[in-house]
């Protein structure tokens, strides 16, 4: 079986928080170890997951949760031999800062559309309105927003700085999309990047910016098609 690991460079970024811990925060080294390790089998298991014949394409969002949500915190458990990784708080899901994280999403959704618009105009959209599809897509956002804002920046704001964590999770959520990096679709995903960690970074919340990552992919599929 042929092995794809074009998921790779979304690794490098995790070179900022292992020197940081080294020069000022030591302690923390261990715990980033483990961020390092969740990713690094991400990568490989990622391809041959997705090309198995045991799962279809309306499954794919279920292999996304299992890596992406599932396989993080078990890893997590293993390693510290207890529950607390368990804990939604500790990646954002939680009332507290619930309405602030609502509020940002209804103040920057309709920035981040009108740069899809923009986008997709020049580039074209499609003719075919894909509703499933666009459903699907929706709920599977969450998955990248719990690992990316969640996961990686909410625990590494913990075990670093801000400065650190927003670098990080951004350069890794940017080139988790190599695919993009040449294209003109690479201004939408580090758009997306940063106003979904702004959401999170100013309620400590990971909601609303899942609800603005998975309405985007919605208007996109579903929406987009209807007006052109």
């Amino acid at each position: 079986m042929e092995i794809n690991l074009f998921l790779w460079p979304m690794l490098i970024p995790l070179i900022l928080p292992l020197i940081y811990s080294v020069r000022y925060k030591r302690e923390s080294f261990f715990d980033i170890g483990k961020i390092c390790l969740v990713m690094v089998l991400i990568v490989l298991l990622y391809w041959p997951l997705i090309t198995s014949t045991i799962f279809s394409t309306y499954t794919y969002i279920v292999i996304k949760f299992l890596l992406f949500v599932v396989f993080p915190i078990l890893i997590f458990v293993l390693f510290q031999h207890n529950t607390t990784p368990l804990h939604p708080d500790l990646y954002g899901l939680k009332k507290q800062g619930l309405q602030k994280s609502l509020v940002w999403f209804v103040l920057l959704l309709p920035v981040m559309l009108v740069t899809t618009l923009v986008i997709q105009y020049f580039h074209g959209v499609s003719w075919n309105v894909e509703l499933f599809a666009g459903i699907m897509s929706f709920f599977e956002a969450f998955t990248e927003e719990f690992f990316f804002r969640g996961f990686l920046f909410m625990f590494l704001l913990q075990k670093t700085n801000t400065r650190i964590a927003y670098i990080t999770s951004l350069t890794s959520f940017t080139l988790m999309h190599p695919q993009n990096l040449i294209t003109i679709f690479i201004i939408g995903t580090l758009l997306q990047g940063v106003l979904t960690l702004e959401i999170t970074r100013r309620s400590q919340n990971i909601i609303g910016a899942w609800l603005l990552h998975g309405s985007n992919r919605f208007f996109q599929l579903v929406l987009l098609p209807l007006f052109f």
